[in-house]
């Protein structure tokens, strides 16, 4: 006979979460936007071809590790607990990512962050476990309260690695990461609480609908949109600090990119309050089309941006546009799809959209090699327009399904 399972209080759990993915978030974005100068200044890669070469096998290999272990901590979470992964989470990157400073070689220092990236995902443990742990009618409450940790964490990172990385070092940097990582384990381990029940296992012979099966072609196109979607908004993300190179000098590169990071951060988090309104209001896909013009035009500004006012602006307004996009093409997932099959094409979605990121990776590495730093974003503005058609695909599909119906 199981134990009467124990009353959690799901907003102490919600705001002790928060605190802690903020100094996870914030840890991770002390570092990750300044390994270009990392490469440039501690391992010598100067050259600009080159030094874009590593920096897109070091984001690809994160992100496949990542891509590969997520099942298994999937599993492990459902069979051992969800609190229990993101301590794993916490605990592992807050070891680890001090590690990098001692990476003799950018080969080195591309295994380490394999190894990081197996063990990480806090964002999703976090996430999992307040939806498993919060009452059903707080869920949307509760994971947009956590989304602003993600952003505040962020912003937060973002303009601390920049001031930390260029007074005091790397190494202080990567360490200062490892803490806060560490930090917010600690706090998950003494303040979140979580009622783990076990799932059961289903019996043999028991018959299953195809995960896939039975989907019309309007959601396959929706589908699309998130890979296209991946690509598109990461593709120039983890080469900020060598356009800001190429547009003010090595002088204070970290600084600034941190500034321009965190103005870009904010233009997140004033899109997730804006947007996420206006898609009550009006269908997705009149906030999804703005939004994309919107952003390939900002993508161009910061081709030919001779200042880093002006490129600090349109990446302002970029992230400000592209914001939308998710929250769009999730609400245009959501009208077309049954209520009883939109767990597994939410999780679908998010999948894709992982592959997507990880795609831009190895074409973001191609672009920079052989036609340098800038042509990433007219490569980016034209990987946005590219999602305009496809959008008008997605939506005479999901007329034809209203009118069938």
């Amino acid at each position: 006979m199981n134990a009467p399972a124990r009353e959690i209080n799901w907003k102490k759990n919600l705001f002790f979460l928060w605190l802690s993915q903020i100094l996870s978030m914030a840890g991770f974005a002390a570092v990750m936007p300044f390994i270009p100068i990392y490469l440039r200044d501690h391992l010598h890669i100067e050259d600009e071809q080159m030094r874009g070469l590593w920096v897109s096998a070091f984001n690809f290999f994160g992100l496949f590790s990542f891509c590969l272990s997520s099942p298994l901590w999937g599993v492990l979470a459902d069979r051992y607990g969800r609190k229990l992964m993101l301590l794993r989470a916490n605990y592992v990157s807050g070891i680890l990512f001090p590690c990098l400073i001692l990476a003799p070689n950018v080969i080195v220092l591309i295994i380490i962050r394999f190894f990081i990236s197996a063990f990480s995902g806090t964002v999703t443990a976090a996430q999992t476990l307040v939806v498993t742990n919060t009452p059903e009618a707080h869920h949307g409450f509760a994971l947009g309260t956590l989304s602003t940790a993600l952003w505040s964490g962020n912003m937060a990172g973002f303009l601390a690695g920049g001031l930390i990385v260029n007074y005091f070092g790397f190494a202080w940097a990567f360490m200062i990461c490892g803490i806060l990582y560490l930090a917010g384990g600690v706090l998950v381990q003494f303040f979140v609480d979580e009622n783990f029940v076990r799932a059961e296992v289903p019996r043999k012979g028991a018959k299953k609908q195809g995960m896939l099966s039975g989907f019309s072609a309007g959601i396959w196109i929706i589908l699309l949109l998130f890979v296209m979607m991946g690509v598109a908004r990461r593709f120039d993300e983890p080469y900020i600090a060598m356009m800001v190179e190429k547009i003010h000098g090595v002088e204070n590169t970290a600084c600034y990119t941190g500034w321009i990071s965190a103005l870009a951060a904010a233009g997140g988090i004033l899109s997730g309050v804006l947007i996420g309104r206006l898609c009550d209001r009006y269908s997705p896909q009149k906030i999804a089309l703005p939004s994309l013009l919107v952003s390939a035009a900002t993508m161009l500004l910061q081709a030919y941006a001779m200042s880093l006012t002006l490129f600090g602006g349109a990446r302002f307004l970029n992230f400000l546009a592209a914001g939308g996009l998710e929250p769009a093409f999730q609400t245009m997932l959501s009208r077309s799809s049954p209520e009883s099959r939109r767990g597994v094409l939410f999780g679908l979605a998010s999948s894709l959209r992982m592959i997507g990121i990880l795609l831009s990776s190895l074409f973001g590495g191609v672009v920079i090699y052989f036609f340098g730093t800038r042509n990433i974003f007219l490569v980016g503005a034209f990987l946005f327009l590219l999602l305009v058609p496809a959008l008008f695909l997605a939506t005479k599909y999901m007329n034809n399904t209203k009118q069938q119906n």
